[in-house]
């Protein structure tokens, strides 16, 4: 079983001995200025859950289903590591601590929502940071998607049709997986593989021995659709064990979300 797990993961880290460029590092900060309306009782060290969103459909539908208080948290390069790269370091993502109110009561969880992909060379040290940075987080879920374009298959099988989830997750959750039936969310097949800041994590929490789960959203096409979005509902037990959502809570408005997370047409490659 743990061999097919390292199997999916693309290592994200070189091993090119010729490579003498210093390595990047990030830090946590807080903030001296708060957003409005930023939570200011939590500290990180409460936090026993972090769910990251990755840029697009994740951020999307954090934004439009998961209810959710600002706070003055960031993650950053250190600039005295700092070299000429393309691409550059990403900029910090938007922290917020959610308010759901669900089943969980242990303790704050904390939502990280990226605006830009991580590079790959700087995932593993991007991970490590956000990683210490919340010490008590025994569990971490990333949302991101996959394209179908880029899905592989084998033995003649058929591609997915959005909404569609799968993912990966580490031997923590036990037999019955993150939704706590072996058969609730599928598993990202072979040859299909995770790379970047996904692996990153996940080895991390394998490694830690902390529950560790990326679910991927199917998207058909370059422009982002309301199936991709209606997919992740399936982590709904989950988001609620969580305390992010509520039984019974309102459908989201992803025809809304998507509109105010694509960006504008003069920021578009098209235009």
């Amino acid at each position: 079983m743990i061999h097919s797990f390292l199997e999916t993961l693309v290592p994200v880290e070189s091993d090119d001995d010729d490579d003498d460029s210093p390595d990047v590092e990030f830090a946590f900060s807080i903030k001296a200025s708060a957003p409005a309306g930023a939570g200011t009782a939590v500290t990180p060290e409460e936090c026993v859950a972090l769910v990251v969103c990755g840029p697009g459909a994740a951020a999307a539908y954090a934004s439009c289903a998961l209810p959710l208080a600002p706070m003055p948290w960031a993650l950053e390069v250190v600039k005295e590591t700092l070299v000429r790269t393309f691409p550059p370091p990403p900029k910090s993502p938007r922290f917020f601590v959610g308010r759901g109110g669900g089943e969980a009561g242990e303790g704050p969880v904390v939502v990280a929502v990226l605006d830009a992909a991580v590079p790959g060379d700087m995932a593993a040290a991007w991970a490590e940071a956000l990683l210490s940075a919340f010490p008590a987080a025994t569990e971490v879920v990333m949302l991101d998607r996959i394209f179908r374009a880029g899905w592989r298959t084998s033995c003649g099988q058929e591609r997915p049709q959005e909404p569609h989830l799968c993912g990966l997750w580490t031997a923590a959750y036990g037999a019955n997986g993150p939704l706590d039936r072996a058969d609730a969310l599928a598993l990202l097949p072979a040859p299909n593989a995770v790379e970047g800041l996904a692996a990153a994590l996940l080895s991390r929490c394998e490694a830690s021995r902390r529950r560790g789960l990326v679910a991927l959203g199917l998207q058909d096409g370059a422009h982002l659709g309301e199936g991709t979005l209606s997919a992740f509902e399936k982590l709904r037990p989950l988001l609620r064990r969580l305390g992010l959502v509520q039984e019974g809570g309102k459908v989201p408005d992803y025809r809304e979300a998507i509109r105010q997370n694509v960006p504008s047409v003069s920021m578009s490659i098209y235009a």
